[in-house]
């Protein structure tokens, strides 16, 4: 038998735990009013705006009634804020929007998909709309978001105009665009009352092709013809 003695054994290296840095006061804030406000969301969604009060916005946020309190106030600012979140997430920043250099056809399908799917068929368009049509009668509400959506339909108009150059500043073109962004709203606005209809896709295909026929009806611009040299015969 071998009285050699065995090595020690040399214990693994354990690596340290990584901590993640801690975040500010303000950080901490700031996410604790986005969940609450996202809570908000949800509670307007399945219990309508007069539902949403905000013991039961509490309990869907897993927060007390004070907690609540403390970010928010009082159910109108909290209504207030949520409006306000809403609206930028409609203000287009996040459109996908297609190049001004694709061929017409192409291009508005995508504008009119890109539209769709970012800002009218997300869940979210259904929540912020039961939410405006359960404060009509809130004055302060109402007005936030008149201003706001006047900031928002700038930027829709200015964006159209960018996609589509070919549309120049023709007679009617704020009114077209109007026309097509009610229409992607309407599609939007009757999931309130039933599922996503089954023919929408030929209803988005429709609004395409309303726009290349609009953008071909507009008559290109004149050039102003640049004055003939005289003849040689002439001099």
């Amino acid at each position: 038998m071998s009285n050699a003695k065995s090595a020690p054994t040399v214990p693994a290296t354990v690596p340290a735990r990584v901590r993640a840095p801690r975040r500010s006061h303000a950080e901490r804030s700031a996410a604790t009013r986005e969940h609450l406000l996202a809570a908000t969301l949800d509670v307007v969604r399945t219990r309508t705006v007069a539902g949403a009060s905000m013991f039961e916005v509490a309990k869907a946020a897993g927060v007390t009634p004070g907690a609540l309190q403390h970010h928010f106030g009082t159910k109108a600012e909290l209504m207030l804020q949520v409006v306000e979140r809403l609206l930028l997430e409609q203000d287009g920043a996040a459109v996908p929007w297609p190049s001004a250099t694709l061929p017409l056809p192409r291009r508005a399908r995508a504008y009119v998909d890109a539209l769709w799917s970012t800002l009218y068929e997300p869940e979210r368009f259904l929540a912020a709309w039961a939410l405006y049509f359960g404060s009509v009668d809130d004055d302060a509400v109402r007005a936030r978001i008149v201003a706001r959506r006047r900031t928002v339909s700038a930027t829709m108009h200015r964006r159209f105009r960018a996609t589509f150059p070919e549309a120049g500043e023709a007679p009617g073109l704020d009114a077209f665009v109007d026309l097509l962004l009610s229409a992607l709203r309407g599609l939007g606005v009757v999931r309130l009352f039933g599922p996503v209809p089954r023919d929408v896709e030929r209803q988005l295909q429709a609004l395409a092709s309303t726009i290349e026929l609009h953008c071909a009806a507009v008559p290109a611009p004149v050039r102003p013809r640049r004055p003939r040299s005289p003849s040689r015969g002439s001099r």
